[in-house]
């Protein structure tokens, strides 16, 4: 692989302030907790508990990756509009918005059965995890939550940007993984040589076993290695979400963000992510 541009190369870390924790708020309980795997990997978990009871059939629920980051982000105007909606945030036991070496592993797909190996890019990292990483999610993590919010799921939504959004449609090109809906803003599919298109080419030509949300900018100026820049909405997302409506089965919407860049989108989807998952 040729080396990453400049745009495409870690900038220093940022911490996250995590402001809405120190916020009163009407329409949400906020907590943290450490979850700790059976394969020993370390999460933190960012709740928003409804203040609401929760309707007799259940709550929906949105599983947001990056957690650190996206609590980092929320206002309590975005809790408002979500009264009913538990939110729950997968971080790590970082200071930062970022985990950069425990996102790369757990984010980034690999072929079935591989181990997961160094990046090529950086080398102290490693890729290769996301199908573990997505198992644990819906073996581990997805319990305990629910479990502990005492109502069951009615609808369960899970969310992701960059390499998160990646994660996130291979969790809808595995099946699902127990959630009903994705939400994928700015999904890396430049990564590996566009993995992801490869694995949804190989795929047999069935419908979608899950409602899908694509979210993007139209100023990300994202590259693949191999390409050049791009102005406008990238189009390896493009020709992702025109395969996905070609499948059939459930309903693919997409959105591009005006004016917006590829950090842009995180904040920028949050509105509209929300009333996503919130939908009966």
């Amino acid at each position: 692989m040729s080396p990453l541009p400049d745009q495409l190369k870690p900038q220093p870390p940022a911490p996250a302030e995590l402001e809405i924790f120190n916020a009163r708020l009407s329409s949400h309980e906020l907590s943290q907790q450490s979850l700790t795997t059976a394969d020993n990997r370390h999460y933190r978990l960012f709740i928003a508990t409804p203040r609401l009871n929760a309707p007799p059939d259940g709550a929906n629920f949105l599983y947001m990756l990056d957690g650190n980051a996206v609590f980092d982000t929320l206002t309590p105007e975005h809790l408002s509009r979500a009264p009913g909606l538990f939110i729950v945030g997968i971080g790590y036991e970082t200071p930062l918005r970022f985990d950069r070496a425990a996102r790369s592993l757990d984010y980034t797909p690999a072929d079935d059965g591989a181990l997961p190996r160094a990046d090529p890019q950086y080398p102290e990292r490693m890729i290769g995890g996301a199908a573990a990483f997505l198992d644990r999610l819906a073996g581990e993590i997805v319990p305990r939550v629910e479990a502990d919010a005492a109502t069951m799921s009615r609808t369960r939504t899970l969310w992701g940007h960059s390499l998160a959004g990646m994660c996130t449609l291979y969790s809808l090109l595995r099946g699902g993984n127990g959630f009903q809906r994705h939400v994928a803003v700015s999904p890396s599919l430049w990564w590996d040589n566009e993995f992801l298109l490869r694995m949804e080419e190989a795929l047999p030509r069935a419908p979608l076993a899950t409602d899908t949300l694509v979210m993007l900018g139209d100023s990300e100026r994202r590259s693949s290695p191999q390409a050049p820049h791009w102005n406008g909405p990238a189009p390896h997302t493009l020709e992702m979400i025109r395969r996905l409506e070609r499948r059939g089965g459930s309903k693919v919407t997409s959105q591009v963000f005006a004016g917006a860049g590829h950090a842009a989108t995180l904040a920028a989807s949050l509105e509209a992510s929300l009333h996503y998952a919130s939908r009966a």
